[in-house]
């Protein structure tokens, strides 16, 4: 029964909320649940949620260093919530009868089976965020397994090899792969830059191998914070080129930190590449 026109009782709108599981795996995924029931600081906030003090269940938190108090997680912040403890595991509302913010105790999942589409950075979804892969690093490492990620490869954790004869776009999906290049010269082009995200390349062949970014300006190499692209093209320094690209923060902006592994040479040389500023 609901409220009809001019307040008269009768047959209105569905009132109604819909809940959801937050865990993936059947009853046997509540067994390797690990929770906690840390104090939520009253400054916390679901900034895509209407209010916004209606704090919605699958929010990854962070712990503030001076208070031990739990809110929101922040990858720019410096309080202490920058790093990942764990994911909320019901609603909370943060404000008491007068409206009036408050702190709340309740719980929080530290270790769980959980499902993807139901996580959120700061109220958004996790999936296409631009800390997704950093936000997946972190619940890997604090042991959480995602339904959309079951080899921990999109985390970044393990790491997997693919084989490339030719140019190639590389994909946020492809993170903490090492692509081996054979056959022909070949340019790796680097995503959108995302924390989180890590690559390895490697020169099996007597070719070309360059390392370039889409953006441009944001590689740190020798002696420069916004290089452009790394190049082996020297003759006889190509085989066993190698190079590695993790996303890192530099005073607030993000780029790509480039390092180049030597490859053992009798004489002692190294292999020579360009870099393109």
């Amino acid at each position: 029964m609901n409220v009809g026109h001019f307040g008269a009782p009768g047959v209105g709108a569905a009132d109604f909320a819909v809940d959801f599981e937050l865990l993936w795996g059947g009853d046997e995924s509540k067994l390797e649940v690990l929770r906690d029931g840390p104090q939520f600081d009253s400054s916390m906030v679901d900034a895509a949620n209407t209010p916004t003090s209606v704090i919605r269940k699958g929010m990854l938190l962070g712990q503030i260093t001076s208070t031990s108090k739990v809110k929101q997680w922040d990858p720019a912040a410096t309080d202490g919530t920058q790093t990942l403890v764990g994911v909320l595991g019901v609603e909370l509302h943060m404000v008491d009868g007068f409206f009036g913010p408050v702190d709340r105790r309740g719980p929080m999942i530290v270790r769980a089976p959980l499902k993807a589409k139901f996580l959120r950075i700061a109220g958004a979804a996790l999936i296409g965020n631009a800390n997704e892969y950093a936000a997946r690093n972190a619940l890997a490492m604090l042991g959480c397994l995602l339904d959309d990620d079951k080899t921990n490869s999109l985390s970044g954790v393990y790491q997997r090899q693919s084989v490339k004869i030719t140019d190639y776009t590389v994909l946020a999906a492809d993170n903490n792969t090492r692509f081996i290049a054979t056959t022909a010269n070949a340019t790796f082009t680097l995503p959108t830059i995302r924390l989180g995200l890590k690559y390895e390349f490697i020169r099996a062949s007597d070719h070309n191998l360059v390392i370039s970014s889409a953006a441009g300006d944001d590689i740190i190499v020798g002696n420069d914070l916004q290089a452009d692209s790394i190049t082996f093209s020297t003759a006889g320094n190509k085989i066993g080129a190698r190079v590695s690209v993790e996303a890192i923060t530099v005073a607030g902006a993000l780029r790509w930190l480039a390092t180049v592994q030597p490859a053992p040479f009798s004489t002692g040389a190294f292999l020579t590449q360009t870099l393109a500023t």
